[in-house]
């Protein structure tokens, strides 16, 4: 059945533990069948997930609060739910590709960040969108899957966060820490970048990631994280990134060696496609321009910004987005971005 181009909003108001369990009710078979399709349960999975359930439970209440809410309504233990939430540090498989402007990189001067949420075809018709309205955390539009309810998005000030994976060259192993999915819900209950930054700062995180996040006041930053560490670099105008870290300090705290690029490691390829798109628009990004840019195919197949099933390849631009903190809107298209329009989200 082909599917809708434009998603379902799944939408929460309350308390965080109230929309939390709503949340965990609605999607509740969703949520099981997830789980077992991407992170099966097993005894070192659950052991695993138990540690840092042991962290987590002692952070942020609000976001403690949905995720006890989100486990009570899907009938998970809260071991399950905490290792579904562990998907980045135990599955580890996106090839998405993201970019920033700011200030002089913009056509109005107002910031934009945004991405191609590239992942195995086979997920292609399981994201949705959430709204969720609490008394304790600002409102925020989320791009989901079933359980990873904060998966990306946007805030009621207009904070917004897109992401890339990294640590993959090598593989980074994970510590007991506040997991990635976890870590992007707590970011966007802060109120600005400054904030966001601080609380990732302090923050012992479990795995890896290149956040982009921007806000309302223009500001621009890139975190480049692994376990219980993260370099921050602020956007002064363009900044792009694919699968692999380019802060030096955090390049060789990895020990990361990227390889030449080829169709099922094309981190380098579509890095270098991105950057030369930011930097022959700088100054000129807008809407339109940051979509042709995440419609790019100025590359041969499997090392496109835009990715296409072709033979061999397994990953696919399941959807793309681009937030405008000034506008406190997400903008998504279902898919391919070459082929459907952008849709409105806001707050």
């Amino acid at each position: 059945m082909k599917q809708p181009t434009q998603k379902p909003v799944l939408k929460f108001e309350g308390t965080p533990g109230s929309c939390g369990k709503s949340y965990g009710e609605s999607e509740a078979e969703a949520i099981s069948a997830f789980l077992r399709l991407q992170v099966a349960p097993n005894a070192k999975r659950l052991g695993f997930a138990r540690r840092c359930w042991a962290k987590l439970r002692k952070w942020e209440p609000a976001v403690v609060e949905f995720v006890r809410g989100l486990a009570e309504g899907s009938g998970l233990t809260l071991e399950e739910t905490t290792l579904l939430l562990l998907h980045e540090e135990i599955a580890h498989t996106k090839s998405c590709t993201a970019f920033g402007a700011a200030g002089k990189g913009t056509r109005n001067g107002q910031p934009i960040i945004g991405q191609n949420w590239d992942w195995s075809s086979a997920l292609y018709p399981w994201s949705s969108m959430v709204r969720i309205r609490s008394d304790a955390m600002p409102a925020t539009m989320t791009y989901s899957y079933p359980g990873l309810w904060a998966s990306a998005g946007i805030n009621e000030h207009g904070l917004s966060l897109v992401w890339t994976s990294s640590g993959l060259y090598p593989k980074v192993p994970p510590q007991a820490g506040i997991p990635t999915y976890v870590l992007i819900a707590g970011i966007l209950a802060c109120g600005n970048c400054r904030e966001a930054i601080d609380l990732v700062k302090r923050t012992a995180n479990a795995g890896c990631f290149i956040f982009f996040i921007a806000d309302a006041e223009g500001e621009v930053w890139v975190l480049e994280g692994y376990p219980d560490n993260v370099e921050a670099v602020q956007c002064l105008d363009v900044i792009s990134r694919a699968n692999h870290y380019e802060c030096a300090l955090t390049c060789a705290a990895t020990r990361q060696r990227v390889p030449r690029p080829s169709t099922k490691k094309n981190t380098k390829s579509r890095a270098r496609r991105m950057a030369e798109l930011v930097q022959e628009q700088k100054g000129k990004i807008s809407s339109p321009v940051a979509e042709a840019m995440l419609s790019d195919h100025g590359a041969k197949a499997g090392h496109t910004i835009c990715q296409h099933p072709f033979s061999g390849g397994t990953g696919l631009t399941l959807d793309s987005f681009y937030a405008l903190p000034a506008k406190k809107e997400l903008r998504v298209a279902r898919g391919s971005p070459c082929r459907h329009k952008y849709h409105r989200y806001r707050v």
